[in-house]
């Protein structure tokens, strides 16, 4: 049983801060999106990812079927999300006992489970918690193969195989991990040619598809330009690691700048001490995602995408301090060991526990229409996947409900408000650069009518804002221009 207390620690850790309270936050939008498209028809569904969406159909189509089989309530079914990310815990601890030691692959199960940015990403229904376990969970079952002799070794190269083909299938980042995990196989092909077969399957398996990826193609890769004032290294660096840090530090003009040299520099310095193993290759694609940026033009080093690779960071973390344990400079350890868990231990109760770091509380915005509400109001929401987290709350039941998707369904939506000019206007907004950058909607309905209150729903990222006005009746000039 020592031989696996560490392991057993920090799953116990890790399921602790990742099933705390799990289904007590309302829907994501991202959630409420997922949840929209799965319950389609599998053909509708997938005709709708591939001319909608930029993400493969693999998790769509898993939890169109859990959904049709266990019909729970849609908040619990992160607990599907939650669970798989202990795999990843697992394998962590599995790679850097099989390359570094005891020691160094408990440090590196215990700095996964608690890892601020994976955290907030398992704690949520999307396919992001499953793409960074699945790509652990991969690279541990191509060593654990590797390693295998006899008949058992056959059974994990098959297991190894699942994986690589349904990687791209999950999220297309998972492409890339097949491709370090090729390119890894060259090392000693004659042990690993199984490796390099079943990734040249995963690229075959994905051909069906590529009729869709030929369409979603012009779309992705567009969170934030890289040519936007927005877009930042710094900020890509603390987004790919770090949640829930106080809103004291993160204001600091060189917080940023300090947290990203002392995150590369950890990172170098651990794949230095991990070059014989399996981590250079595993943290070998973030080269690609910065590359590909560049020569595509499209935001490949978007936060989430980047924490398939973080896994690998953690392994490389445990080696180091593993090996400083082991030497005279043993204090070294220590004082790593106080920078990352010190910023886990500062960013997880804000994670949990305050709002402010959460989030949008789409039960909140409810309560508050429920209390303020009439019953011919209308709601028209800036942007329109707010309604598929929303649509069957109780404010929101029996009301006209507008909410363009796209640029190009704002002059309907001015239309179909125009056209009720004595009814008032429930005015919500979160994350409208996606559909209404400049405002046109808010902008129009301040013209025609009279704001008679206002509320905001604060958060440290503005992406998590949610502003809400309700508008009166129109006034009268205007009502007679509508009629």
């Amino acid at each position: 049983m020592r031989r696996y207390g560490g392991l057993v620690a920090a799953l116990a850790v890790g399921a602790l801060c990742r099933f705390f309270d799990l289904t007590g936050q309302s829907l994501f939008i991202d959630e409420g999106f997922v949840f929209h498209v799965s319950a389609l028809p599998v053909k509708e569904l997938l005709n709708t990812i591939a001319r909608v969406d930029f993400h493969p159909p693999l998790f769509y189509l898993a939890t169109h079927y859990l959904m049709a089989w266990l019909h729970w309530p849609l908040p619990d079914y992160r607990y599907f999300t939650a669970a798989f990310s202990l795999l990843g815990i697992g394998a962590v601890w599995a790679i850097g006992r099989r390359f570094f030691g005891q020691l160094a692959g408990t440090i590196a199960a215990f700095a996964l489970a608690l890892q601020p940015a994976l955290m907030e990403w398992d704690r949520l229904y999307r396919m992001y918690a499953v793409l960074a376990s699945l790509a652990a969970l991969s690279w541990w079952l191509l060593v654990r193969a590797a390693d295998s002799t006899g008949k058992s070794r056959w059974l994990w190269w098959s297991l190894y195989g699942v994986c690589a083909v349904a990687l791209p299938y999950v999220q297309y980042v998972g492409a890339f991990v097949v491709l370090s995990q090729g390119i890894y196989a060259l090392t000693s092909l004659r042990r690993l040619w199984p490796a390099l077969l079943w990734d040249v399957i995963a690229g075959v398996a994905l051909l069906p598809w590529a009729w869709a990826i030929r369409l979603q193609f012009p779309n992705g890769g567009h969170v934030i330009s890289m040519q936007s004032s927005e877009f930042s290294w710094p900020h890509v660096i603390r987004g790919t690691l770090a949640y829930g840090i106080p809103a004291a530090w993160v204001i600091r003009p060189e917080f940023d700048l300090w947290f990203s040299i002392v995150a590369v520099a950890l990172l170098l310095v651990g794949v230095y001490v991990a070059r014989a193993s399996v981590v250079p290759f595993w943290l070998l694609p973030v080269v690609i995602h910065v590359i590909g940026s560049f020569a595509l033009g499209k935001d490949l080093v978007i936060p989430r995408y980047l924490n398939a690779y973080v896994p690998a960071l953690c392994v490389g973390f445990g080696a180091l301090c593993s090996a400083l344990v082991t030497s005279r400079y043993r204090v070294g350890a220590i004082a790593l060991g106080a920078v990352w868990f010190g910023i886990s231990l500062v960013s997880i109760p804000n994670m949990l526990f305050v709002p402010y770091y959460q989030f949008p509380d789409w039960y909140q915005v409810n309560a508050l229409l429920v209390a303020n509400e009439k019953k011919p109001d209308l709601i028209v929401l800036d942007q329109g996947a707010e309604y598929w987290v929303v649509h069957d709350y109780t404010g929101f039941r029996g009301h006209q409900i507008d909410g363009p998707a796209l640029p190009s369904d704002l002059p309907n939506t001015i239309r179909w408000l125009s056209g009720y000019p004595q009814r008032r206007v429930w005015y919500i907004e979160n994350q409208p650069e996606f559909t209404d950058a400049h405002r046109r909607v808010e902008r129009y309905l301040s013209s025609t009518r009279p704001l008679i209150r206002g509320w905001r729903q604060n958060r440290i990222f503005n992406e998590d804002v949610v502003r809400i006005e309700l508008f009166g009746p129109a006034r009268r000039q205007t009502a007679r221009k509508g009629s």
